[in-house]
């Protein structure tokens, strides 16, 4: 038990960390918006606006996300796998190697000089990628206990697998990207395996083996983990297509639909809208809920450019930036608040759901989401809502942070070493 405890807790410095990985890509991206001397929007040049579109979704999810879903996993996979803690030097490497690569693109960025933002940024993408390897010999820990994945599955082990995969993907992708095509596999790639499987994974942690509500049949996760990975892998494959003008637009827009619908449909949303609203709703995580419930509305907004004639910025798709900066970004943050106050011992029936930043998120969405699709905004500086966005993004992501650094630094109560629920968990192991 002392073994399994030992680790617990290590989820405080990497959420910290996260949080102001996340006010820094906030200010990068007003930067970049407003200051940068690159003249992305003025004579719009389609081969350096993909490769930054890559490098920032690349920034966020191995940066900022990234962070949080590492902390999530080091303070409760020894208690779920009934496995001695992880060594705190991994924990280290993979902070270090992380922060460092971050530094390296934001220098590379805020430099203004194209040719010195390569060099750091290769630099920096090795760094991440590094720091994605360095978690390997703890997740194979994690596939040696596999016959103790319970509700969650095999959507338990197998992210750690996906992580080797995930740093070939990216790295390979940044040097070849004067292959056409290699940069949209790199952007689809994260977006359709890496953040749709943390994703899933997530949620059934929180819907199945958190809150016990039985959102999914544990038998049937091995048919719904193939159907995600065939569904990823054919986006991958169809972005390649795409850059190559070998298949329609259209086509594109209507697989990534079915992505994020599969993802929505491998949950029970009829058990989970049942459980959460009304006479039979039970204590859950409001963020993590929401998240859940934008995937339907990204499904729509996926397929939308079909009808609106793809006006906005040429191989950029939104639908990306708001799958992994809302949809995917409110559920793991519900869920590592949510971790954070079962450490507090805090009641579920009487937590706090911070309505304020949620509506403020999502009125984020909605900005960038006009912003991105009417063609006007960046290339007629048309800027008013990017303007309000910014200023929106910018306040809310602040709060999330402040809200992040106090409770995890500075808890007003009792913090346990044991979280609730967890406890559990381990007398049925034992």
């Amino acid at each position: 038990m002392k073994d399994r405890q030992q680790f617990t807790g290590s989820y405080l410095e990497l959420f910290t960390s996260s949080m102001l990985f996340f006010i820094a890509l906030t200010f990068l991206l007003t930067w970049l918006t407003f200051f940068s001397p690159y003249e992305f929007f003025d004579e719009v040049n389609e081969d350096r606006l993909s490769l930054m579109n890559y490098v920032l979704i690349t920034l966020f999810t191995l940066g900022p996300v990234m962070g949080i879903l590492a902390g999530i996993a080091f303070d409760t996979l020894p208690l779920v796998y009934n496995i001695p803690s992880f060594e705190k030097t991994t924990m280290r490497h993979f902070l270090q190697l992380n922060g460092i690569g971050q530094l390296f693109i934001h220098i590379g960025i805020y430099s203004g000089n194209w040719n010195l933002f390569i060099e750091l940024t290769g630099i920096g993408i090795i760094l991440m990628c590094l720091a994605l390897l360095s978690l390997t010999s703890s997740a194979m820990d994690i596939v040696k206990q596999k016959n103790r994945s319970g509700e969650v599955g095999i959507f338990s082990y197998a992210p750690g697998l996906v992580l080797v995969i995930c740093a070939f993907f990216i790295a390979t992708s940044w040097f070849a990207r004067e292959i056409t095509g290699m940069i949209e596999v790199g952007v689809a790639f994260i977006v359709s395996i890496f953040c749709t499987m943390m994703m899933s994974t997530t949620l059934l942690s929180h819907f199945n083996r958190r809150l016990g509500w039985n959102a999914t049949n544990p038998a049937t996760l091995p048919f719904r983990f193939l159907s995600l990975l065939t569904l990823g892998f054919g986006y991958v494959v169809i972005s390649f297509l795409r850059a190559r003008e070998l298949v329609s637009e259209n086509l594109i827009d209507i697989w990534l639909a079915l992505v994020l619908l599969n993802i929505f449909l491998m949950m029970n949303p009829l058990k989970i809208i049942r459980f959460s609203f009304g006479r039979y709703a039970k204590p859950h995580s409001k963020f993590v809920l929401v998240g859940y419930l934008l995937l339907p509305l990204l499904t729509i907004i996926s397929v939308a450019p079909i009808w609106t004639g793809h006006e906005g910025l040429v191989n950029i798709q939104p639908t990306h930036w708001l799958l992994i900066a809302y949809s995917c970004f409110f559920i793991i943050c519900g869920f590592a608040i949510y971790l954070h106050e079962d450490h507090l011992h805090y009641s579920p029936s009487a937590r706090v759901t911070h309505w304020h930043l949620v509506v403020m998120f999502l009125a984020s969405g909605a900005l960038m989401t006009w912003s991105l699709y009417d063609g006007a905004v960046l290339l007629d500086k048309q800027y008013l809502p990017i303007y309000i966005w910014i200023a929106t993004q910018s306040i809310a992501s602040l709060l999330l942070a402040i809200l992040f650094i106090r409770h995890t630094l500075f808890p007003a109560d009792n913090w346990h070493r044991m979280p609730m629920f967890y406890d559990r968990l381990i007398e049925n192991n034992d």
